[in-house]
């Protein structure tokens, strides 16, 4: 059975030169826990720091929080589409890839606001 998440951004932190800290929550909305094992954001103008490791269990209606730092610089007013969080997991001994892409908005100040426009499943064979 396929996973069935929903991902939110809970907020992005500047951290200096161009570097945010953005936190993501994911909610496994199935009936079975979801182990969440790998994360990149690949996007050339929000990047991620490559494939991250993860070891994080979310169990069915549970949630975990995740936060990762991105390269992100644009002026303010940008928008850009197609930025993914790219997370690998499995469940009941199948691996998944759970893909959210986002577009990210520069607000007044630069700060990147990703914005969730679709979230699917893939399996991996």
């Amino acid at each position: 059975m396929e996973p069935r998440v929903r991902i939110a951004v809970e907020g992005v932190q500047g951290v200096g030169d161009g570097r945010w800290q953005v936190g993501w929550l994911v909610t496994n909305d199935g009936p079975e826990s979801l182990a969440l094992e790998a994360a990149w954001i690949p996007h050339g103008r929000f990047r991620g720091e490559g494939r991250l490791p993860l070891s994080v269990r979310v169990d069915p209606g549970g949630s975990a929080q995740l936060k990762f730092s991105v390269t992100a610089r644009e002026t303010p007013g940008t928008n850009f589409d197609n930025a993914f969080l790219i997370l690998r997991g499995s469940s009941e001994s199948r691996a998944w890839r759970i893909f959210t892409r986002m577009r990210i908005e520069f607000d007044a100040q630069a700060i990147p606001l990703p914005v969730i426009e679709l979230i699917t499943t893939q399996p991996i064979p």
